[in-house]
């Protein structure tokens, strides 16, 4: 499913339409989760795919989302920006986020 988002050219739109989150966010949140390579415990490379993430990002899409699908918009997007900006390891910005208040539980 991961290789489907990536190729995606219809997902961002459909996500921004249904959740009414910014293009620009949604695009930040796709690129962090499925296209960038970060720093993560045992080397770099892009995450793992993961099933909850992948059945979520489909919900997103089709518009049957649930309010955890939407943490889980705000836990990347808060988890992007910290990376990006103090340019650390995926490990940090994650625990950064939860310390924010921003959990995602799927």
């Amino acid at each position: 499913m991961y290789d489907t988002f990536r190729s995606s050219t219809t997902d961002v739109a459909s996500i921004t339409r249904n959740t009414g989150m910014k293009d620009s966010r949604v695009q930040r949140i796709k690129e962090h989760l499925f296209i960038k390579e970060h720093i993560k415990d045992h080397g770099v490379g892009r995450f793992d795919a993961d099933y909850d993430i992948a059945q979520a990002w489909e919900r997103l899409q089709k518009g049957t989302y649930n309010q955890s699908d939407i943490d889980l918009l705000n836990h990347e997007l808060f988890e992007s920006r910290f990376e990006g900006i103090f340019k650390t390891n995926y490990r940090t910005a994650h625990d950064k986020t939860l310390e924010s208040g921003r959990p995602w539980n799927p």
